[in-house]
């Protein structure tokens, strides 16, 4: 996954859109998530997610103090909570290990959404070999809200609307 300043850059424009979502985020410390798939390779996107987190810190002085979820999507999902700077450093993947196979994306989404939903933004970076296999509990599992809070970072970067439209 190559993403490059400009891309960062994109990502951060399209937090702040979802930052900015009625009913979204009201001030105080902000809480994210960003999601790693364990089907990417360490080199595919420690430099993208550095990249998007520098872009976010620069942008808004929001994302200073930040309670960050970091979540690993494989076979058995597991989340830690880490400082954004060791995001930009590499510290947060000390212990990482890429372990390829195709996921649903409905099962994450389920997980987001009883876990994560205090989240106000979830970054996921996704391999693209990842498939919907039910349409309508990918649906449930967006709706009313996640939807309006995801960002999916894989090829493109796709809004969780988008997501809908495009796969349901």
């Amino acid at each position: 996954m190559e993403l490059t300043e400009i891309g960062a850059l994109q990502v951060a424009k399209r937090v702040d859109a979802i930052l900015h979502v009625p009913g979204n985020y009201r001030g105080g410390n902000l809480e994210m998530t960003i999601v790693i798939d364990t089907s990417l390779e360490l080199e595919h996107f420690k430099d993208a997610v550095a990249a998007v987190v520098r872009a976010l810190k620069r942008g808004n002085e929001i994302f200073r103090n930040v309670r960050l979820n970091l979540v690993f999507w494989g076979q058995e999902t597991e989340t830690k909570t880490v400082p954004m700077a060791m995001l930009m450093t590499g510290g947060a993947f000390g212990e990482y290990q890429c372990r390829p196979y195709k996921k649903c994306y409905e099962e994450l989404f389920a997980y987001l959404k009883k876990f994560h939903a205090r989240s106000k933004v979830i970054l996921v970076f996704a391999d693209e070999q990842n498939e919907v296999a039910n349409a309508q509990t990918a649906k449930e599992a967006l709706s009313p809200f996640l939807k309006n809070k995801l960002l999916l970072i894989s090829e493109q970067i796709m809004g969780g609307t988008e997501f809908l439209l495009r796969h349901i």
